[in-house]
C-alpha cells in the first residue's frame, strides 16, 4: 500500500477552520484567535483519523469489512446471551427453522 506522507495537508475541513480563524483574527484584531484555528485544525485531523479518512481506498474497505464483522459478532453474541437467559428462566428457547429443516418437513 503506497504511503501518503503529507495526508494531513489535504484535509479540507482543517484548512477551512484555520482560514476562518485567521480571517476572524484579522477582523477583530485579536491575533490569539489563530491559536483556536490551529486547535480546530488538529481536531479536524483527529476526527479524520478516527473516521478512517487517511487510510486510502483499500484501508477504508478493510475498515468497513471489520466494522461489518464486528456488527455480526455483536448480533450473534446478543442472540446467544438471549438463549442463555431464556434457558436460565426455565423456558426452552425458540428455535428458528433453517431452510434445510423446512424442506425436510414438506416431504
Amino acid at each position: 500500500m503506497p504511503r501518503k506522507p503529507f495526508w494531513y495537508l489535504s484535509n479540507i475541513y482543517g484548512w477551512l477552520v484555520l482560514v476562518m480563524s485567521i480571517v476572524t483574527a484579522i477582523l477583530i484584531r485579536q491575533y490569539w484567535v489563530i491559536l483556536l484555528g490551529v486547535i480546530g485544525y488538529l481536531l479536524a485531523l483527529l476526527l479524520d483519523l478516527i473516521g478512517g479518512g487517511s487510510l486510502g481506498r483499500t484501508g477504508a474497505v478493510r475498515l468497513a469489512r471489520a466494522e461489518q464483522d464486528n456488527r455480526e459478532l455483536l448480533a450473534e453474541q446478543a442472540r446467544l446471551l438471549g438463549a442463555l437467559h431464556e434457558k436460565e428462566q426455565g423456558k426452552e428457547p425458540v428455535r428458528e427453522a433453517t431452510p434445510l429443516q423446512d424442506e425436510s418437513r414438506r416431504h
